[in-house]
């Protein structure tokens, strides 16, 4: 027994791809570097089991994805209730009472899968397996990628380590005293590493897609379910006179994405809808401008791409964060939640690109592709060493206190 592997569990959620996506990133990374010495189990996690109650949880994480998009005022009152009853409470009753029956299958998976560590990119994971070590039912790393630039209070705090892209969101979760420094690593965004052999510059891109050679593109996208905003510019971006190639990602939102087959464009625009894709990295390659919600890998690959980005819909205040992060940190994006003002940007950069420049300058700061290998020897070096018990603690009134106090501090320089 001595000479077994440790096994290493990669814990797939879907709710959203923005959690997908740089799992599958840490994933590969490691496999690559490690997969000869550890034993690697990728597992979906909802779903592998078949059991109805786990599959129930999973569904719901998905509904409430889509709630958030249809109703900006209840995402945000959601996270407003977390912080008045504390995260931890919060956290309890989402995946104990309000998701109680698959809270007992969950666990017994997580004890069943047998791991050294355990690597999250969804909140709903690291909770159980948190909850179970804290229970005694493992005893294993929990490892997580937060794919958002601030931590905020539905991660769990008694994680081995978190990571995250942003010095800004390490200080906030410094100062609001729910995570100590070696819980924290601040790595480059896990865009998916097959940027790094897309060299070929956007007319290439665009041929390969179809779509033609000289127009200035706009690609269009709100997320893996289509929501937000997209229809509403789309079918403003008709009425422009200006020639451009038009792009819509409908995601799985497949009644729109029929509307938008059925569309006729003027003649000065090309437009391009398409459904849920396996090409949005061409698509971003292709782009000259991205304009749609604020999702973590919405904004990533279009600026690694060097796009600028206009943010028309925040949904939480987790995108309202990684909008900030674009915006205020980054500089290479500008928010208009208005459709109308929006729409006359993009026309005015139709008309002048040259008044992007200073966003396409600011772009290449967000031009890397390492993160995921650098988390991958984070993960490694963390196996090796001894678990230190359940990691928990409680966090106390004035620790809460100061937490809300810090991040409001900390939000200038996001």
């Amino acid at each position: 027994m001595e000479d077994q592997k440790p096994k290493v569990v990669f814990a797939f959620v879907e709710a959203g791809l923005g959690h997908i996506m740089p799992m599958n990133a840490i994933c590969k990374a490691f496999e690559r570097k490690y997969g000869g010495v550890t034993e690697i189990v990728k597992t979906a996690f909802f779903k592998d089991k078949l059991n109805p109650d786990m599959k129930f949880v999973e569904d719901e994480l998905v509904a409430e994805v889509k709630r958030h998009n249809k109703s900006k005022f209840y995402g945000f009152m959601q996270f407003f209730l977390m912080r008045l009853t504390g995260a931890r409470t919060s956290m309890k009753y989402l995946m104990e009472k309000r998701y109680k029956k698959g809270f007992a299958p969950s666990l017994d998976y997580i004890k069943e899968l047998d791991a050294r560590v355990i690597v999250n990119t969804h909140f709903s994971t690291m909770y159980y397996a948190c909850e179970a070590r804290a229970l005694g039912l493992i005893n294993a790393k929990v490892i997580t990628y937060v794919p958002d630039p601030i931590i905020g209070r539905q991660w769990d705090s008694r994680a081995d380590l978190v990571g995250l892209s942003s010095f800004a969101g390490e200080r906030a979760a410094l100062m609001g005293g729910r995570f100590t420094q070696n819980q924290l690593a601040v790595i480059p965004f896990l865009i998916r590493e097959e940027v790094k052999d897309m060299t070929e510059g956007r007319r290439y891109y665009r041929k390969l897609t179809g779509l033609p050679e000289d127009n200035f593109t706009v690609l269009l996208a709100d997320g893996a379910y289509g929501a937000g905003k997209l229809r509403d510019t789309v079918l403003a971006l008709m009425k422009s006179k200006l020639k451009m190639t038009v792009v819509a990602v409908c995601g799985k939102n497949e009644r729109l994405y029929k509307e938008f087959c059925g569309l006729k464009p003027p003649e000065n625009i090309h437009f391009a809808p398409f459904g849920f894709t396996d090409k949005m990295l061409t698509l971003a390659a292709c782009c000259d401008l991205f304009v749609g919600k604020a999702g973590a890998s919405n904004l990533a690959e279009p600026s690694y791409f060097g796009a600028p980005s206009i943010v028309t819909f925040c949904a939480t205040p987790i995108e309202k964060w990684i909008c900030a992060h674009y915006v205020e940190y980054a500089g290479c994006a500008v928010k208009r939640e208005s459709v109308k003002k929006a729409v006359k940007l993009i026309e005015r950069w139709v008309s002048e690109p040259a008044l992007m420049e200073p966003y396409r300058e600011a772009c290449k700061s967000q031009q890397r592709y390492d993160g995921a290998e650098i988390f991958a020897d984070i993960i490694w070096q963390r196996l090796n060493e001894p678990v230190k018990g359940n990691n928990g603690y409680s966090v106390s009134r004035i620790a809460a206190f100061k937490n809300r106090v810090g991040y409001r501090r900390s939000r200038r320089n996001v």
